[in-house]
């Protein structure tokens, strides 16, 4: 099966620069998110969406023609900006 795949920011290196983080991958025909994960070698906390809606189980079986988006996770840090008053 074929799956769509857009990657957006720092995960566009999984693919080749001439890719602009777009490819269709093909996968076989029981793949999970899991798998397509492992197979583009990405380990860190993403957020991904399956056909335009977030998807947070790993486990999801893709489809054939599925469109796949995953972007970087991101975190804030701790503190937060002061007040006006604390200025």
């Amino acid at each position: 099966m074929e799956v769509s795949l857009q990657l957006y920011s720092i995960l566009r290196e999984k693919l080749p620069p001439e890719a602009k983080g777009r490819a269709v991958i093909r996968m076989d025909i029981d793949a999970t998110l899991a798998d397509l994960l492992k197979e583009l070698d990405i380990t860190h906390r993403v957020v991904i969406s399956v056909n335009d809606a977030h998807e947070a189980e790993r486990s999801r079986q893709l489809q054939d023609g599925d469109e796949v988006k995953i972007f970087s996770s991101i975190s804030g840090g701790s503190i937060p900006y002061p007040s006006y008053e604390q200025r």
